[in-house]
């Protein structure tokens, strides 16, 4: 009887012997593939962890993010909390906030009480006030906005100075020639008046010359100008860290 192939035609010896000696095809393994799999699932089981503690890194160096507006605000407090120091022990008399350069301070007991104390209070916000003048007073108006500035006073030509005119005018004419000068003063004076209140309030809280040794009297001033600078820098963090 003949053998037919797949077509209905009958096929020859030699095809069908060559049919007859073509091993069977085996199915492959799944084993590498299971392994493949678990070995896939145990690497991200351990990377959790590692994934997790990178994305919070990258939330205090993103600018902008929530990570680096809570450095900034740290930062604001810190600072200006060691310069409320020098405010509380000049005008309120009261105990040294911190334990560097000091005789005594109020210990970790009293900062658990200080926040119930009002003038504590009041020395921290002059304090924050204080900062605040101070990184205007530094860091200066920035280019865009002096730029702003800069073309809008432009504009304004200056005629020349009224002669044979009533004094009315020629007092009018130099209102209009100082125009915008009165505020700068006023803001420059006012800046100093808060910088020389700052040192005062610092320096007399903690006297570098009450030391006899030149290393103490030199660590002592150099804490001193820390502490007035930590506020204004914690401020200038917080400001960029908000953008």
């Amino acid at each position: 009887m003949a053998i037919l192939d797949k077509n209905g035609a009958p096929m020859s010896s030699s095809d069908t012997g060559e049919n007859s000696t073509k091993p069977l095809q085996k199915p492959q393994a799944s084993g590498t593939n299971f392994f493949e799999i678990l070995a896939e699932w145990i690497v991200n089981i351990i990377s959790i962890p590692f994934t997790f503690l990178s994305t919070i890194l990258e939330q205090f160096l993103t600018p902008g993010s929530s990570g680096t507006r809570i450095i900034g605000g740290v930062g604001f407090i810190f600072g200006t909390l060691l310069s409320t120091d020098g405010i509380w022990q000049t005008m309120f008399q009261g105990t040294p906030l911190f334990p560097w350069w000091e005789q005594s301070w109020i210990g970790w007991t009293g900062w658990l009480m200080i926040p119930f104390n009002l003038l504590f209070w009041i020395g921290f916000a002059m304090s924050a006030l204080i900062q605040i003048m101070e990184a205007r007073t530094l860091r200066g108006k920035r280019p865009d906005q002096a730029k702003i500035e800069f073309e809008e006073s432009q504009q304004y030509n200056l005629p020349s100075r009224p002669a044979g005119k009533i004094d009315l005018s020629k007092a009018l004419w130099g209102d209009y020639k100082r125009a915008g000068m009165k505020e700068r003063r006023t803001g420059a004076g006012i800046a100093l008046f808060f910088w020389a209140f700052d040192i005062i309030t610092t320096f007399a809280g903690r006297n570098p010359f009450r030391y006899t040794e030149p290393s103490q009297i030199l660590g002592c001033f150099a804490y001193n100008i820390l502490s007035m600078m930590a506020g204004e820098t914690g401020f200038a963090i917080w400001k960029l860290t908000k953008k």
